[in-house]
């Protein structure tokens, strides 16, 4: 290995590895982890739906059943009748996704009928919920209230030296808050106090004395905070508070009424906080509240279908011990992160893998066998045939249910809470229940590679680029493509096949910028010609013919070729007595504003700006480039009237001398010429020659203020697309005969 190849092999170790360090560095950033999860959800994508293999069933809140039965909410009643229908079918279990915090005070009844029929079936679960607790308003307004809780808006005002209308906003909420605090307080306690001896607590504690209102309120929050204290006693699992090793903190609870949780089988939170691009993927398993662990919902149904007879927590899992599984028993581990969460394994969009059944459906049972019960046994016919729907709809419905988890929840189109999930922008989160508990019965687990594989994959990724930055510059892209999809296969193979989720972003980013960045480095040592070539000409070639320079500096050598093009003579009339009279700064700075006008204009239209003589200017269209190579003269008179638009304009800010001064006159002329480099070793010009370019100077010589001359040679090839009226011949110097002209006065 020589002395250059071994620098530049350091340069680049150098630049791969640092990158390396950096993107590791930068791999707990939100950036970085937002892109880590998206190019997850690639990895789903591209998975494509799995076959359900969990005992499930979604009876879903539809828009037909809502088409059929009406708006929602629906009669619990309803409810009653289909948890009674699901347990006659054979359902294993039945886990509701839909909130009963409140009882339903128009029809009691109702409440009691669906309480016995969850009684009944000994396998329904109702969902609870944390809520985000709110924050009290003012500090110094919660010692006030603590003092008075009867205290008024203006009171407390004046006492903390605010605008009233701030404290007005604000002390209804604040009491209710201080309220729930403190009665919280006395039941967490003392469980078994009455309300009465609540409110005499109080008034002895604080010296309160509470009206009507608040007292109605607080009655409200003793009944709330008895039923938490009840949930939370006889759902919680068995874990020690003290050696729960995660963060996931919890907010206030919200619990289905008394009434059916002295009866349901079992309960579960719902909650599924989405990651920082807002994207559910995973759900926590357990959650810690005021000392006890509480279960999420579908875990707590597991929990018990499974047998589970004990749950071990460690730093990364959660064990379900010696569970009946297919059909013997085993432990379950299932991977958690840092705040309990199992991420879930999404089976497919909505409606594409699990079985649904609409809600609708399951009650059109009982409608039937009510239709039954006040038939005319006499009418044998009527009889037989809701005998025989009634037998068909039992049997689709049992071959549909038995000894499955039945999922109930809202669908139905503005009912049901939606999110993006991997594999859909908008899903129902009903979903991740049945995507949960596929998860863990088919043990299809994902997880994430620790931080020591992730150290080797980045510093071998560094590696190869390193190395393969030495070849030619198209061989280092074709190896280093060939590397990021061999990546990439083994990473989607990874996680499709083990549930395995590598790092994607990192050794991309080391990928592209180690190569962005090793070229850039031999850009600058390796590549300075082209550098020169561009600052060299970049000041009367338009940027399209230097870019053909640069990708063949071979065209900088002597010589030409004859070409059909145009060429453009501007001159400013009047200008040589103007600069008689002016000082030399403003000559020169009313030359180089004029100038520079027309170089702006000869540029839009790509054209080559050959030449600067005095206050004249040399440009010509069609070559280098073939972009124009069959409108260049047309292109060369758009041009010619543009430079005439904006001369026209700049007149108007200057003096009534200064306008007279800087009238221009265009001669344009199209014809064969000899375009190429012209001089010597030493010093050459890109330009044109031939007699063709003296005519097109002796056109702009004969062109008066103002006005575009062009030759018949031109205006052949722009007669249908310019306005333009044919003027006396001229004869010109080197030309015998008279030559045919045309002044443009506009386009057609």
């Amino acid at each position: 290995m020589n002395k250059k190849t071994s620098l530049k092999l350091t340069v680049s170790f150098a630049i791969t590895l640092s990158l390396a360090a950096l993107i590791l560095l930068s791999v707990p950033t939100k950036t970085y982890q937002i892109l880590e999860l998206k190019a997850l959800d690639v990895r789903f994508t591209l998975q494509g739906a799995l076959p359900a293999r969990g005992p499930i069933v979604h009876i879903d809140i539809d828009d037909q059943s809502l088409a059929k039965i009406g708006r929602w909410p629906w009669p619990r009643s309803y409810h009653a009748r289909l948890t009674r229908i699901l347990k006659e079918c054979g359902a294993r279990q039945i886990l509701w996704d839909v909130i009963f915090t409140e009882a339903d005070k128009e029809n009691p009844q109702d409440d009691e009928a669906f309480a016995d029929a969850i009684y009944r079936s000994g396998i329904t679960y109702l969902p609870f919920y944390f809520s985000e607790p709110q924050s009290f308003p003012f500090p110094k307004l919660k010692e006030l209230l603590l003092q008075d809780i009867t205290i008024s808006a203006e009171a407390a005002a004046r006492k903390m030296g605010v605008d009233t209308g701030l404290i007005r906003d604000k002390i209804v909420s604040a009491k209710h808050l201080l309220m729930d605090e403190v009665i919280r307080d006395i039941i967490r306690k003392q469980p078994e106090i009455s309300f009465e001896d609540c409110l005499g607590q109080m008034e002895t504690a604080h010296g309160w004395f509470l009206f009507g209102e608040d007292e109605s309120y607080a009655q409200e929050r003793y009944e709330h905070h008895q039923a938490v204290y009840f949930y939370v006693n006889k759902f919680a699992v068995d874990i020690p508070a003290v050696v729960w090793p995660f963060k996931k903190e919890s907010g206030s609870l919200n619990v289905p009424i008394m009434a059916y949780a002295r009866r349901m089988m079992g309960s579960g939170f719902i909650n599924a906080d989405p990651d920082i691009d807002g994207v559910t993927r995973k759900i926590p398993l357990f959650v810690r509240y005021e000392g006890k662990i509480l279960p999420q919902l579908t875990i707590a149904a597991l929990l018990d279908r499974l047998e589970v007879e004990k749950i071990e927590v460690g730093r990364n899992r959660i064990t379900l011990k010696n569970a009946r599984f297919h059909p013997g028993r085993k432990d379950i581990v299932i991977p958690v992160d840092g705040q309990g969460c199992m991420m879930v394994n999404w089976h497919g969009a909505w409606g594409k893998t699990f079985k649904h059944i609409p809600y609708y459906l399951v009650l059109q049972l009982q409608d039937i066998r009510m239709q039954m019960a006040g038939e005319d046994p006499a009418q044998s016919a009527g009889m037989e045939f809701l005998k025989k729907t009634e037998a068909d709809l039992m049997g689709k419905l049992t071959a549909l249910v038995n000894g499955k988890i039945c999922i109930v929840g809202l669908t139905a189109t503005g009912t049901h809470d939606l999110r993006p999930i991997p594999l859909q922008e908008n899903y129902p989160m009903v979903g991740t229940h049945s995507n949960f508990i596929n998860t863990i019965l088919t043990e299809r687990f994902i997880v994430r590679q620790g931080n020591v594989p992730r150290i080797l994959i980045f510093l071998f990724t560094a590696l190869i680029i390193g190395l393969i930055s030495l070849l030619k510059l198209w061989k280092s892209l074709v190896l280093a493509v060939v590397y990021t999809v061999g990546y990439f296969g083994l990473s989607l193979y990874l996680f499709v096949r083990f549930g395995i989720w590598v790092d994607m972003v990192g050794p991309m980013g080391i990928v592209v910028f180690g190569l962005m960045a090793i070229t850039s480095f031999r850009f600058f040592t390796e590549e300075r010609e082209k550098l020169w070539i561009k600052g060299a000409f970049s000041h009367y070639l338009s940027h399209e013919v230097i870019t053909e320079m640069m990708d063949d500096p071979s065209r900088l050598t002597l010589g030409g070729e004859r070409r059909n093009i145009t060429v453009m003579f501007s001159d400013v009339r009047g200008f040589t007595s103007f600069s008689e009279t002016r000082q030399p700064e403003e000559v020169v700075a009313m030359l180089n504003e004029v100038l520079s006008l027309q170089v702006n204009v000869i540029f839009h239209y790509n054209g080559t700006l050959d030449k600067f003589v005095g206050d004249e200017v040399m440009a010509f269209f069609g070559a280098p480039s073939n972009k124009h190579v069959n409108d260049h003269a047309l292109v060369a008179v758009r041009t010619a009237i543009d430079i005439q638009a904006k001369m026209d304009e700049l007149r108007q800010k200057l003096t009534q001398d200064a306008k007279a001064a800087i009238q221009i006159g265009i001669g344009i002329n199209t014809g064969d010429m000899v375009v190429g480099n012209m001089g010597s070793a030493q010093r050459m010009d890109y330009t044109v020659i031939g007699d063709n370019v003296n005519l097109g100077a002796r056109l702009c010589a004969a062109a008066g203020k103002g006005e575009i001359i062009i030759s018949e040679s031109t205006y052949e090839m722009v007669a249908d697309h310019v306005v333009a009226e044919k003027l006396e011949p001229i004869t010109v110097k080197g030309k015998v005969k008279p030559i045919s002209i045309y002044r443009v006065t506009g386009l057609k």
